[in-house]
């Protein structure tokens, strides 16, 4: 690596029973083109990996012959506090944040690159909202995150600007820690316009399987209620700079959500949905749709499908599972 060119990225990849993938993530993050020597890094932190992911990590770090790659090897801590490590060990201008399950077409960086300067904070390939103009952190929240967009990857940030701010990923929660980490980036920004929303396409998203919401009921999944009520504590401190359709779309989301739980538990064997974490998540899903739905407006801004749920659900919450169970077990 040449010692005296500054490194303009840092792509953090947590690493976790990834022997499949990864390889093939990594490749594709060290095949970038017009990124010259010196100027990427690659930062992988194996997160107590058991599967053989630990040896890739190292076996491709000895394979590269810049030296683009550091390995950081931890005990099983989460994807939080793996994505935290790699915050504080990047040395890069900007951090890219890529899952190792997933890719980057070899335009990646180019097409971020090609909009920062010295006013841009965040690069969102994935924004809902495009244009020429840069949007307050205010604005994203409202015209972006709360439209879907909660995840990290997809886009460039400023490591100065995560510095500054102190934000760092919620550890100890396994879903909706994307979510909070970009509401403190942007609540950082404020007023300031330092966002810009691309079209994009070059992060190559894989529907895994095996992901965070695609597994048996467990009490982490209780992660879906704890981050959509931190967002609203987050938001109402700073309500006068949002919408009331902002706080519509927060409800919607926590109903929506919420549901997500409760159909969890609902197609479990009856056994199952009897003990006492299932009970307590169908508990708290309950009054998270109880108290969304005291706002004027949330029950008519959801889709369809889900005022019929709400119908039923407060008809009997028993009979909701029933036949939620009937029609999905």
């Amino acid at each position: 690596m040449e010692e005296n060119r500054e490194i303009l990225v840092s792509i953090i990849i947590p690493v976790y029973q990834a022997k499949d993938t990864l390889k093939r993530c990594v490749l594709s993050c060290l095949n970038q083109q017009f990124m010259r020597e010196g100027e990427l890094e690659v930062i992988l932190v194996d997160d107590g990996s058991t599967d053989g992911s630990s040896d890739i990590c190292d076996e491709l770090r000895d394979g590269d012959a810049q030296g683009r790659i550091l390995v950081v090897h931890t005990e099983n801590h989460g994807v939080s506090h793996a994505r935290n490590t790699g915050i504080e060990k990047a040395r890069g201008r900007f951090i890219v944040f890529v899952d190792s399950d997933d890719e980057v077409k070899k335009g990646y960086l180019e097409n971020l690159m090609r909009y920062a300067d010295e006013g841009t904070n965040l690069i969102d390939e994935s924004g809902n909202s495009t244009g020429t103009s840069k949007v307050s952190g205010f604005q994203y929240i409202e015209n972006s995150v709360l439209e879907a967009n909660t995840h990290v990857w997809g886009k460039l940030f400023s490591r100065e600007s995560i510095a500054e701010a102190g934000v760092r990923f919620k550890e100890g929660l396994a879903i909706g820690e994307d979510l909070l980490f970009l509401l403190d980036f942007a609540i950082a920004q404020g007023k300031r316009h330092t966002i810009r929303c691309t079209e994009g396409g070059d992060y190559l998203y894989t529907d895994n399987a095996s992901g965070a919401m695609k597994q048996e009921f467990k009490e982490s999944y209780l992660g879906e209620i704890t981050c959509w009520k931190e967002a609203e504590n987050k938001l109402l401190e700073y309500g006068g700079e949002f919408s009331r359709d902002a706080f519509i779309r927060l409800y919607v989301n926590q109903i929506l959500t919420a549901f997500l739980v409760i159909g969890k538990v609902a197609v479990l064997d009856e056994d199952k949905r009897d003990n006492d974490p299932a009970r307590s998540a169908v508990t708290r899903a309950g009054e998270q749709i109880g108290h969304a739905l005291k706002t004027h407006g949330v029950f008519g801004a959801l889709p369809l499908g889900h005022k019929i749920k709400v119908a039923v659900w407060r008809l009997s919450p028993e009979l909701y599972i029933r036949l939620y169970n009937r029609h999905k077990a």
